[in-house]
């Protein structure tokens, strides 16, 4: 004959035994029972981070398969987030003007970042672009000591950010077809530094998702004020179609939904507890996992030299190897 109460009665003594045995003599106990350490819930953040930049990653994907300009891309992109939150949050979106003004000045820099990242995929290749974007990790070993006096610069963060530079170099030497796209994927990786470094100080102002409603209204309003502004100065930044196609609209939902909303949610959270530079260099993976998108979804590899796997070997080893050289030489 079961009984659930005592059942229950009995798990809760054992968790309640085991929570006191574990803080005051840090004995052993099975793991059903352990409370979540401060090791559990760093591996716990560190999965969440390459969960966003895997989703990251698919976005390059997803922007090549969407044929529209790369502004028009943008200002849809974050149009529709910032809807959606909107309607989601309602009252709970109300914050002081000093905030909000910055939150959607930061949102700006974040559009800028994607206008340029979305053209370097379209003028270049998914793979091209993420190994510019790899960049990342060194503009935020230079910058962050110098916009953020608790940041002291550190010699191993410069000297692997040095690495990632001299792998890019490598590969821009030989992939001279591809140049132009990769200086502006270059140029996305120094504005996605500035949005982090300025995304650090902000995070905890306020809600996760009232950061990334601001941030994203900031996007919109950038791209409406270039698309206003691009034919005054006979600059093109619309393509001929204004609206996507049925089968884009579908891709357009996982990028706002998944790759935008959840994305951004998830990476303003981590800011509290993670710095940003180990955030910014961890995202040096999301080149391999680009460029391995690239290669799946359009045969990008087919197209590039034995340099460029040796530039993606070097990136892909100093990620590696950056928690350990941090710790070992703070």
């Amino acid at each position: 004959m079961q009984f659930p109460y005592v059942n229950r009665l009995r798990k809760s003594i054992l968790i309640g035994l085991a929570w006191l045995c574990n803080r005051s003599c840090r004995a052993t106990i099975p793991a059903r029972f352990a409370v979540p350490s401060a090791e559990t819930n760093a591996v716990r953040d560190y999965l969440k981070l390459h969960l966003v930049i895997l989703l990251w990653g698919f976005t390059a994907v997803l922007g090549n398969l969407i044929d529209i300009s790369p502004t028009q891309l943008v200002l849809i992109r974050s149009l529709l987030a910032t809807l959606l939150l909107v309607a989601l949050l309602r009252r709970r979106a109300m914050i002081p003007g000093r905030l909000a003004v910055a939150l959607i000045a930061n949102g700006m820099l974040l559009g800028l970042h994607w206008v340029l990242f979305f053209l370097a995929v379209k003028i270049a290749s998914v793979s091209i672009c993420m190994i510019g974007v790899a960049t990342v990790s060194f503009w935020t070993a230079l910058l962050e000591p110098m916009l953020n006096r608790k940041v002291r610069l550190q010699r191993v963060n410069v000297v692997l950010g040095l690495v990632v530079i001299a792998a890019v170099y490598l590969i821009y030497r030989s992939e001279t077809e591809f140049h132009l796209g990769l200086i502006v994927a270059v140029l996305a990786a120094v504005l996605a530094c500035l949005f982090s470094i300025f995304n650090g100080r902000l995070a905890g102002s306020t809600g996760e998702t009232v950061i990334v409603m601001y941030e994203m209204a900031g996007a919109a309003i950038l791209c409406v004020v270039g698309l206003a502004i691009a034919p005054l100065l006979g600059i093109e930044l619309a393509s001929d179609r204004m609206l996507p196609t049925p089968v884009e609209w579908i891709y357009l939902a996982i990028l706002v939904l998944v790759c935008t909303i959840f994305a951004y949610w998830v990476y303003v959270e981590l800011l509290r507890r993670m710095s940003v530079f180990t955030i910014n260099f961890a995202n040096n993976m999301e080149p391999i996992y680009g460029i391995t998108f690239g290669a799946i979804f359009f045969g990008d590899l087919q197209h590039v030299g034995t340099a460029f796997y040796a530039g993606a070997v070097l990136i892909f080893a100093a990620v590696l190897v950056q928690p350990w050289l941090a710790k070992r030489f703070p």
